[in-house]
């Protein structure tokens, strides 16, 4: 057997107080391609010589979130390493290019007929004033970016989406902050003056590794009918599912922590569907944010190829898929499993589809 060696970036993003290493993927990969057989090599992307680094592997593991800047050197690295060093990387390009990103993935939703509310996206402040005009009240204003229900807020008021618009084509934004910016107050103006200065001087913000948001907007139409969502997690041809309530006197329900793991309260349409999108999008990895649409209708909020380890194994078991996404049979398989179990069983499957003889 020849020697294989995987380049691995270690990650821990467990919470204060949960069980140690509960959401570091990196510690069970290691662990798992270490017990198959496989040499392991910690590679730092932060690092100058990251090119150098990845000499001598023949894959790639990664788990990057959307904090800290690590979209930044993902979305410039990993095409790299996937497409000009040739490595078998996960989460590879179909996986994971479009990930926090809801414009990319409306676009995408689009062009496969993939059921998802719907989305209005202007790049021109003109168009967006006179396109708002059409929509029916209440909508919801998104950042393209952010998780956790963060950068997501409601509006009532034709006035209130106005004065998002006007904000969101004349400054650079970090957050959606609702609450002072509904009308236009002097403290307001003063801070907006404050801020066109700061501008000036080209000292912006300080860094936290987040993006500053402008020059478009984003609105989805507001679906009522939801007193949670049920996030669906498929890894190949297996599925996870769970229903996450809203928070107390809010419509958004992700980051709640409020979390039903009951799998018959599982609408199986909405893992049907999972298993679809990621058939058509040719993902390793995807969890759906299932809702009903005001019709009552089946659709996708959102797509991630990421998501809290500790969740997916809280679940009692999961489902796996014999044949086509909507005609094919679900068989349900008892018991607890960390996603990376999967995660590895799938990519070690590629691994020697490619490189054993």
């Amino acid at each position: 057997m020849k020697n294989i060696t995987v380049g691995i970036v270690e990650n821990d993003y467990t919470q204060e107080g949960a069980a140690p290493f509960s959401d570091s993927s990196s510690y069970r990969w290691k662990e798992q391609l270490t017990n198959n057989g496989f040499q392991i090599k910690i590679i730092d992307v932060y690092a100058a010589d990251i090119v150098s680094q990845l000499k001598g592997c023949d894959a790639f593991m990664w788990r990057w979130g959307h904090f800290g800047g690590m979209y930044k050197i993902a979305r410039r690295i990993l095409p790299i390493i996937e497409n000009s060093l040739n490595l078998l990387v996960y989460p590879d390009q179909n996986t994971s290019w479009h990930y926090d990103d809801k414009i990319i993935q409306s676009y995408l939703f689009e062009l496969h007929d993939i059921p998802t509310p719907k989305t209005w996206v202007w790049y021109d402040k003109s168009k967006a004033l006179n396109g708002v005009k059409n929509l029916n009240f209440p909508i919801v204003l998104k950042f393209a970016t952010g998780a956790a229900s963060e950068n997501v807020i409601l509006l009532n008021s034709i006035n209130e989406a106005n004065i998002w618009i006007e904000r969101l084509f004349s400054y650079n934004l970090l957050s959606l902050n609702k609450l002072q910016f509904t009308k236009l107050s002097l403290i307001e103006v003063i801070r907006q003056i404050k801020n066109i200065a700061l501008y000036r001087k080209r000292h912006l913000f300080n860094y936290d590794g987040y993006e500053p948001q402008s020059g478009y907007v984003l609105f989805q139409e507001f679906l009522k009918n939801n007193a949670f969502d049920t996030r669906i997690t498929v890894i190949g041809n297996r599925a996870f599912g769970y229903r996450r309530k809203n928070r107390k006197n809010d419509f958004r329900a992700s980051g709640s922590g409020n979390i039903d793991y009951n799998p018959q309260l599982i609408d199986q349409k909405f893992i049907h569907l999972a298993f679809d999108i990621s058939r058509k999008l040719n993902l390793q990895s995807c969890a759906i944010d299932g809702l009903y649409d005001n019709q009552n209708n089946n659709v996708v909020g959102e797509i991630s190829y990421t998501y809290i380890s500790q969740y997916i194994y809280n679940c009692i078991g999961h489902w796996e898929l014999n044949g086509s996404p909507y005609l094919g049979s679900l068989n349900w398989i008892e018991g607890h499993m960390w996603p990376e179990e999967v995660q590895i069983e799938d990519f070690i499957k590629r691994i020697n589809q490619r490189l054993m003889p």
